[in-house]
């Protein structure tokens, strides 16, 4: 009896392809569906942190809120293009996360050790993320940390997507990093929580044995200029990710200049408002800072300012003086529109030319700013609001005191003259202000008038006498405001002197601090471009309305080869 020969190999192997080639053509209606509802588009809410009611007239129509929300759209094909180029409902969804990493316990949320961050949780939840780990999102510690939330989803495609929110809002005392601009290489405080985020990364890629994934990133203002670091350590190291430039989705919003390498990272979205003036300034490539990604300008920089110089006719005249005090008239004169961007151009040049370099910041100005930034940092937000009126209210302030008690030591007798304005005219404080005011003030003159300063400050007790009431400031903060402001002032003194000769030499004797009272004045419009408020209505209005698409029957075409 003759043995029957196994079936070949190759023949068993054949009959299984060909059985997977009929299953396959089956199926392929039901994956086909299964694929269309996992990639359509699904609405998305958001905590939205306040809203615009007229985008024409932000300040006008902003409000907090809290607890509203907003919404966007989210699909995985969102990430079946590559990261470069104009994706519009991709920005906004990413300016949406950014706003969702707003808050932290500050705000009055529970610390819950398995949700520190709820509303971030719910918005990535939404969009089908989970296996979350966050760090410091509670911490109240130091400048020296960066809230970090990290999740993960695996796509329609197949392919694991993981994102990461940094913390975008309410930085409580990690904002003051942003001072620690350092000497030398990259900004000093925004590197320190761009490694932060790095070693968190890794560990979550490591610990969750990742490969092959792509990498979604999203900052605002602080948390941008962080994320700006961080995303161009990713690319100058991408070889040693899972990862191809292609699959790396980084958006920043507002934010600052922070490394001293000038790329164009295609994969890195720098979204700006063209009005973003006084933010977008703040480290400037004067000080050799750039960005490092692409430069996307949500809107045009059309802001129309108005430039003004303080008169100072009657000041040196002691008898005119002493009425231009009382009336407060005349003090200030318009001398004209500028084209925002144009006269923070001008400015930018005029100090660095004037000695603001990066390295008289870290050395002089950093000092006293961040100390008295730190005693405001350190408040809850509806408290913050308290130290800045105890410093500027009209009634009840430290500026009001401190005017009044130079005028008390004016008419006390101390200086000789027959007359109020003799007086005046031998009262050391108002002499070095004319000097300053006139751009003839040297140091001596400048130190001589901050004595004068120091003590016209008084001392903690007195401000309760004075008031009636316990000072809406701590002792300790007063003594931190005491001790820094003089400081400050000294610092910036020179730039102001600078300020008063250029604006004699262009308008006039009469005139002064064309730059210094511009600004000033003009802070808010300036900066109206960061308010997060403003951003997502424009966001918003630049995704094209879609094309009617043909109805979706469920079933892919079956290719078929026989």
């Amino acid at each position: 009896m003759r043995r029957q020969k196994p079936a070949p190999k190759s023949l068993f192997l054949a009959s299984i392809c060909v059985f997977s080639l009929i299953l396959s053509q089956l199926s392929a209606p039901f994956m086909s569906i299964a694929n269309a509802e996992s990639q359509e588009e699904i609405t998305i809410t958001y905590p939205y942190y306040g809203f615009v009611e007229d985008p024409e007239n932000p300040w006008a129509t902003v409000y907090d809120a809290l607890d509203e929300t907003g919404e966007v759209q989210y699909s995985d094909t969102f990430f079946e293009d590559p990261s470069p180029g104009d994706h519009p409902k991709l920005r906004a969804l990413s300016y949406a996360l950014a706003l969702a990493g707003y808050e932290n316990q500050a705000d009055g949320y529970p610390s819950d050790p398995s949700n520190p961050n709820p509303k971030l949780y719910d918005m990535l939840t939404q969009m089908g993320f989970s296996n979350f780990s966050s760090w410091d999102i509670t911490s109240e510690e130091n400048g020296h940390s960066m809230g970090t939330t990290i999740g993960h989803k695996t796509l329609s495609s197949g392919r694991d997507l993981i994102v990461i929110a940094p913390r975008n809002y309410n930085y409580l005392t990690e904002w003051l990093s942003n001072f620690n601009v350092g000497t030398s290489g990259d900004h000093a405080g925004f590197s320190e929580s761009a490694n932060l985020i790095t070693e968190r990364f890794n560990e979550y890629v490591e610990s969750n044995n990742f490969s092959n994934y792509k990498l979604w990133v999203v900052g605002y203002s602080r948390g941008g200029a962080v994320v700006d670091l961080f995303s161009k350590a990713i690319n100058e190291n991408i070889e040693n990710y899972s990862l191809v430039p292609d699959d790396f989705y980084a958006y920043t919003f507002g934010a600052p200049r922070a490394s001293i390498t000038e790329t164009n990272f295609s994969n890195i979205h720098d979204v700006k408002d063209g009005n973003d003036l006084l933010l977008g300034y703040l480290f400037p490539e004067a000080w050799g800072f750039y960005n490092t990604g692409t430069y996307e300008e949500i809107h045009p920089a059309d802001l129309e300012i108005m430039t003004s110089v303080v008169n100072i006719s009657d000041l040196a005249d002691s008898s005119r003086a002493l009425g231009l005090l009382a009336t407060n008239e005349g003090l200030t004169e318009d001398v004209g529109s500028m084209n925002g961007k144009e006269f923070m151009d001008n400015w930018l040049s005029f100090v660095v030319e004037n000695g603001l370099t990066r390295e008289y910041f870290d050395s002089e100005v950093k000092p006293p700013l961040s100390a008295i930034m730190k005693a405001y940092q350190s408040r809850t937000l509806d408290k913050q609001g308290e130290l800045t009126g105890f410093i500027t209210d009209t009634d009840k302030c430290l500026a009001a005191m401190v005017a009044g008690r130079a005028f008390s030591d004016l008419l006390s007798g101390n200086y000789p003259g027959s007359s109020l304005e003799e007086i005046l005219d031998n009262y050391p404080p108002y002499q070095d202000l004319v000097k300053i005011l006139k751009g003839t003030a040297v140091e001596a003159d400048i130190d001589d008038f901050l004595s004068y300063l120091t003590t016209y400050m008084m001392n903690y007790e007195d401000y309760e006498y004075y008031l009636g009431e316990e000072p809406a400031v701590s002792e300790e903060e007063f003594a931190t405001l005491k001790e820094n402001l003089p400081k400050l002032v000294k610092a910036l003194a020179p730039i102001i002197v600078a300020d008063a000769k250029y604006t004699q030499e262009t308008y006039g004797e009469n005139y002064s601090l064309f730059y210094t009272y511009s600004l000033a004045s003009n802070a808010e419009n300036l900066v109206i471009g960061h308010i997060p408020e403003s951003i997502m209505p424009i966001l918003k209005s630049l995704i094209p309305e879609e094309t009617p698409k043909a109805p979706n029957t469920g079933y892919a075409p079956i290719n078929r080869r026989f």
